[in-house]
């Protein structure tokens, strides 16, 4: 049954296709005529609809097209979604016979919409600066040099007079040392050295260099994790200049990464407190201002490097210099440098020695009271460096034993201990790096560890509904992004790759069980949820409420219901298709 839509009791055409892609990009004019050519279609529950031609969008009622079940908003045809749909509840649809589809077809946004991956489909356009698409030598400054013969007193004279932080000196074999103001704080002033001290006898020597094409994001990330704040560009074997943290931190407009300094250099508990309080608030400014929050959550997770490195250091000032090496290793979110809002403490510490345990212990406990103070509570499930302190042999033990007997707790304690980072400490982790990164040469543990992944199914129920908890709450974290987090785990072994980072994970090539285009498809996703959970967290913020990942299903606007909805199907095939592949149901 089909008429025009003026002449059916359906009015607001205009308004309902605006809410939803590809048609709120269309301008009003566009839009107006878009709907005068539109006809509105009856299927009734049980009838079949051939979608080889023509475009068609369900305004009300339910389509099942090729085992998919699509709903209100949902686009169908154009050449690409196309078979017989059958109504599985009575059914309206807008149709636009292939007559008039064709112009329609050639407008980009629609062409592009309909062709483009799921990834592509979700983005969303940030406004402010990202740190991964930006050279390193857009933002370096010129290196300034002096000699090996110089004394402190003329090298600083030197850094006043050119107003800056650090000096570049050429060595022999094309290597350079360098000497930063602090280096005159610490070496000099505070050992009471004398003006006429040699340059060379408290610089650093070779300086740590890196190339100029790298992006900004890789250099943030350099210098965070060799405790740096000053790094040569050099570029065909030549210094072609200088970038320090404060540059590239200065790009982020509203905060973020200026407390980072703040954090790094507080004096005692309570600044170190004050700074990190204000974290949560200013990674809402920049969502605000249009930054994604997969890049935010990159950035705010350099504060918390500094805020656990500040942290450690003070709990050292209070019990004295540690007895040997240590590595205290992040896990979770903040580990993979994707957490929202509010994250929690999630860390384990290593150490070489077992006899060094008497001071590890409390050294843990002041480390984590200090972190709770500062806005990072405690985890629930206890997995916490106080808890879990192991020599690295023990750790390695450990990854081994996870990996001979897969049962349920061992397959737990992957999901948790198999996405760790470093963020402070000397002790040299490379053992237990190897021994986790071998579970991927062991197929009996992929296949555990896979199963274990599809038993978490996405949160769709009859007839392809988003399925909520009873109180009508989806959970983010766990109904979403951890089904995504245990697939990117599950190709990360089995191709190699150590980094935490799930977007990392995914991208990392080689074969493996997930197919490239479906792993694109899986970041896009990935990165679709990590901004409603950031929308859902800001908007918790501003109502006084502590954030948390438990969405009401009525506060969805249409559109992002219906990219729900794609993403949990995705997750579904993906899922189906991994099923046979290692003995699921």
């Amino acid at each position: 049954m089909t008429a025009e839509a003026s002449r059916v009791g359906l009015h607001d055409h205009e308004r309902f296709l605006q809410a939803y892609p590809p048609y709120r990009q269309l301008d009003a004019r566009l839009l107006a005529a878009l709907v005068r050519d539109l006809e509105v279609e009856y299927q009734p529950s049980g009838s079949s609809r051939d979608l080889g031609s023509g475009l068609f969008v369900v305004r009300r009622g339910e389509l099942d097209l090729n085992g998919e079940t699509y709903t209100d908003g949902e686009t169908l045809g154009g050449g690409v979604r196309t078979g017989t749909a059958r109504a599985m509840r009575d059914t309206w649809l807008y149709v636009l016979p292939p007559e008039k589809a064709g112009r329609w077809l050639a407008l980009p946004d629609l062409q592009q919409f309909l062709t483009s991956a799921l990834a592509t489909r979700l983005e969303r356009g940030g406004l402010g600066t990202n740190l991964s698409s930006v050279p390193v030598s857009e933002v370096m400054r010129p290196a300034q040099l002096g000699q090996p013969g110089m004394t402190v007193q003329q090298a600083a004279a030197r850094m006043r007079e050119c107003r800056i932080s650090s000096l570049m000196v050429p060595l022999p074999g094309g290597e350079f040392g360098i000497l930063t103001d602090k280096d005159l704080r610490n070496r000099v002033l505070a050992e009471g050295l004398p003006p006429g001290t040699p340059l060379a006898a408290v610089m650093t020597a070779p300086a740590l260099t890196a190339p100029a094409e790298m992006t900004a994001m890789s250099a943030l990330n350099l210098m965070f994790r060799h405790n740096i704040r000053h790094l040569p560009l050099v570029q065909g074997g030549q210094l072609v200049g200088m970038v320090g943290t404060s540059d590239l931190l200065r790009l982020q407009t509203q905060g973020v990464g200026y407390v980072v300094q703040d954090l790094l250099d507080a004096p005692g508990r309570a600044e170190l407190v004050r700074h990190a309080r204000l974290l949560p608030e200013y990674t809402a400014n920049l969502f605000r201002a249009g930054q994604r929050a997969d890049h935010l959550a990159r950035l705010a997770s350099y504060a918390y490097d500094a805020l656990y490195r500040r942290a450690l250091q003070l709990a050292e000032a209070e019990l004295g210099p540690a007895p040997g090496p240590y590595a205290w290793v992040l896990l979770g979110s903040i580990a993979r440098r994707e957490s929202g809002l509010n994250p929690d403490q999630d860390h384990m510490l290593l150490i070489e020695r077992e006899e060094h345990r008497p001071y590890f212990v409390p050294f843990a406990q002041r480390v984590e009271a200090l972190l709770a103070e500062a806005g990072l509570e405690a985890c629930s499930g206890g997995v916490m460096a106080s808890r879990h302190t192991y020599t690295l042999a023990q750790y390695v033990e450990k990854m081994h034993d996870w990996q001979r007997i897969p049962d349920p707790q061992a397959l737990l304690n992957v999901t948790i201990f198999f996405d760790p980072r470093v963020v402070a400490g000397t002790l040299d982790v490379t053992a237990g790096k190897e021994a986790r990164v071998s579970a991927g040469q062991n197929p009996a543990f992929i296949a555990h560890l896979t199963r274990l992944a599809l038993s978490h199914r996405p949160p769709l129920g009859f007839r392809r509904r988003i399925r909520t908890d009873r109180d009508d709450t989806l959970d983010l974290k766990t109904q979403g992004l951890a089904l995504i987090i245990d697939l990117a785990r599950i190709h990360a072994l089995q191709v190699g790759e150590s980094g935490a980072s799930t977007f990392t994970r995914l991208s990392a090539s080689g074969p493996s069980l997930l197919h490239p285009d479906t792993r694109e498809d899986l970041l896009g996703a990935y990165r679709y949820l990590l901004d409603l959970r950031m929308e859902l967290q800001l908007g918790q913020l501003e109502k006084g409420r502590a954030p948390s990942t438990r969405l009401p299903l009525d506060d969805l606007s249409g559109p992002q219901e219906v990219h729900l909805r794609e993403i949990f199907k995705l997750i579904g095939r993906v899922q189906s298709v991994l099923a046979p592949q290692v003995g699921g149901a």
